[in-house]
């Protein structure tokens, strides 16, 4: 494989609508990023973390050590949690307007980039709240720079122009997409996943391959997102098993991030749909619950009910693990539990006296209706029942 000949050690620049520095070492190119001309006058800047990834990943001593020595003044907000609800969200908002920052700097994955997008965003608009965003009430036209730095394997985030929060007094998580909401710079530097805990490790894989899988078979995949989509899940499906044998792997770390990253471009190209459409009432509801981990418990049912309209991009991608007679439902559970993904949503505390909730979320979360229109088959209240229930 190409893989093999590639200098993991070398850093790319790879360019969608933002500029990402890739490779082992790419957080030595904060110094670039701050050549930019969209930031050499940039004096104050909010950095939007939480409150361990970022310190032990390492991005942290690269991070504080080139603003002290350019003296510009940073505000500290490690507050983030998992699936970060609009009041923590406005918080930062808030603090950052109070600061008077000019920029923003994400250090962590998914749910702390996100929240770095909204803030970057929202800071424009200080009589607006996060939640207007979120609920489809509000678009905005202009942003702070934003620069992620990813510190997972799973997010994509630091790709694309999407970003996620919850509201939580509805059990909402609502997605929400906007041109102005593109990182302007991000980094993915392998090294910085190597901390990432065996558990975290296979969630946030899982996250990234449900990318691959639904930007791939979105009614109207165009084929560059679909050929993103192939390779991701092929590089997953490769170097997934690697990892788990040894955490510290970096030739995996660095394509699990680099299928990540592809991923994460394919469904900014394409879109998400249904696993992602039914694992966000999911994480509302229980916001301790990972993400990848929601999206594991679907997967089965998920790919059982798409099948039939997107057997060969389905076969292509699931090539190197298919056999013959087995169906692609038993297969899918059969890698999981291999890789040590066995949990049901009973698992997760779920009980079937939770699943009328569960599909009211999905049809009144908003914008969930636009996953579920990118389906590449019609989706009925009762097959999102049906497909609940068989989770359990």
């Amino acid at each position: 494989m190409w893989e093999k000949e590639n200098n993991i050690r070398n850093i790319h620049e790879i360019r969608s609508r933002a500029m990402i520095y890739f490779g082992i070492g790419a957080i030595s190119k904060i110094e670039d990023v701050f050549a930019d001309k969209h930031l050499k006058d940039v004096k104050r800047i909010t950095v939007v973390t939480d409150k361990t990834a970022y310190k032990v990943s390492g991005a942290w001593e690269y991070v504080e050590e080139f603003l002290q020595a350019n003296k510009l003044d940073y505000l500290l907000f490690d507050e983030v949690k998992s699936n970060p609800s609009t009041d923590l969200i406005d918080k930062c908002i808030a603090k950052s307007l109070e600061f008077g920052s000019e920029a923003i700097i994400a250090i962590g994955g998914g749910s702390v980039i996100d929240t770095g997008k909204i803030t970057g965003v929202m800071i424009n608009y200080p009589d607006v709240s996060s939640e207007k965003l979120l609920e489809y009430e509000f678009f905005p036209d202009k942003s702070l720079p934003v620069i992620a730095i990813n510190l997972t394997h799973g997010t994509g985030s630091e790709t694309n122009h999407f970003a996620v929060g919850s509201i939580e007094a509805k059990n909402y998580k609502p997605a929400v997409g906007f041109e102005e909401m593109y990182p302007l710079f991000s980094i993915d530097d392998p090294k910085l996943m190597s901390t990432l805990p065996l558990n975290q490790t296979r969630f946030v894989t899982l996250d990234a391959l449900s990318h691959a899988i639904e930007a791939a078979t979105c009614k109207n995949a165009n084929p560059f997102a679909k050929t993103l989509s192939v390779k991701a899940a092929d590089l997953v499906l490769r170097y997934f098993p690697l990892i788990l044998e040894d955490l510290g792997d970096l030739e995996a770390r660095y394509y699990l991030a680099f299928a990540s990253l592809l991923a994460g471009i394919s469904f900014d190209n394409s879109a998400l749909h249904l696993g992602h459409a039914l694992e966000h009432p999911i994480s509302a509801i229980k916001p301790n619950i990972p993400h990848g981990l929601g999206l594991a418990t679907l997967l089965p049912e998920v790919l059982e009910v798409i099948y039939p309209q997107a057997k060969e991009i389905l076969d292509e991608m699931f090539r190197p693990i298919k056999k013959e007679g087995v169906s692609i439902k038993v297969l899918i559970k059969d890698w999981l539990s291999s890789l040590g993904l066995k949990e049901t949503l009973s698992d997760l505390g779920f009980t079937k006296n939770d699943v009328d909730s569960l599909v009211a979320l999905v049809y009144t979360t908003p914008g969930i209706k636009y996953m579920l229109a990118s389906s590449p088959v019609e989706i009925s209240e009762d097959m999102v029942r049906r497909i609940y229930t068989n989770s359990l």
